[in-house]
């Protein structure tokens, strides 16, 4: 199969859904995996059609399994194996356009990595979340980066260490999701989620948004602060600004062009 099979980029109006694609295997990652995941996520942001992604997976059983140990034993007898990945979330913001997940089943190790990776979670109630490399005697790298920073220390060792999965109950406690759906109800709620935000919220302002605090939060106060100020140098003169103050006086649903 190959990656754009393994992943794939669709379009809802002004939302993509970039779906994982080998329930097969739980949605498991092997090399294709991540160039899909890499392809799609660089096609939504250079998408002028779209302001909103939806990132979901199919099959009932998992959002995804993690790393596929199949595929890394059989590339390791061939002697072909030279490591996987690495995402382009692992270090990069990629782009500015919000990026909701919408999480079932199992999600398991590069699962919750590219979970993190987005700026909404809606899970439903089958969710089971878990980093378990501790268990196979190796450790993750981005994962604890990126936990540290989104649920603090106390939350995110509990999370990795012993290892065993957590509910969806307790993913929301934590501050990994947002929305807590019943079964099979996580897709509609995030569709629901996207299509508000590209229907009612200007799309600079929300790009500006995410980028002011995602600086703020993996580079420091004064970047993001310098993101947030380059960012209002673009919205204030916007026709967007402009509809959206007088959308306000005239009591009426703004619509943004994003420009």
């Amino acid at each position: 199969m190959s990656a754009q099979k393994r992943v794939l980029y669709t379009r809802h109006g002004q939302v993509a859904v970039i779906t994982l694609n080998r329930p097969d295997v739980l949605n498991a990652f092997d090399k294709p995996m991540y160039d899909g995941v890499n392809v799609a996520l660089e096609q939504f942001r250079d998408d002028k059609l779209v302001r909103v992604a939806v990132l979901q997976a199919a099959g009932e059983r998992a959002f995804s399994a993690g790393a596929d140990i199949k595929a890394i034993a059989a590339d390791l007898e061939a002697g072909t194996f030279e490591g996987y990945g690495p995402l382009l979330t692992d270090d990069n913001m990629v782009t500015a356009k919000p990026i909701i997940a919408a999480v079932h089943g199992h999600c398991i190790g590069e699962g919750v990595n590219l979970m993190l990776a987005c700026d909404l979670v809606v899970a439903d109630e089958t969710a089971r979340v878990a980093v378990s490399e501790a268990r196979i005697g190796i450790n993750a790298v981005d994962i604890p980066l990126k936990l540290a920073r989104k649920i603090g220390y106390a939350k995110a060792f509990a999370l990795l260490v012993p290892g065993e999965a957590k509910d969806a109950t307790w993913c929301q406690a934590a501050g990994l999701v947002e929305i807590v759906t019943p079964a099979g109800q996580a897709q509609n709620r995030a569709f629901e989620l996207a299509y508000e935000i590209a229907e009612s919220c200007g799309p600079l302002a929300v790009q500006a948004q995410k980028e002011t605090l995602w600086r703020a939060v993996f580079e420091g106060e004064k970047q993001g602060r310098s993101a947030g100020m380059a960012w209002r140098e673009i919205t204030r003169p916007s026709a967007d600004y402009a509809e959206g103050q007088r959308a306000f006086l005239e009591r009426r649903k703004p619509l943004f062009k994003g420009k």
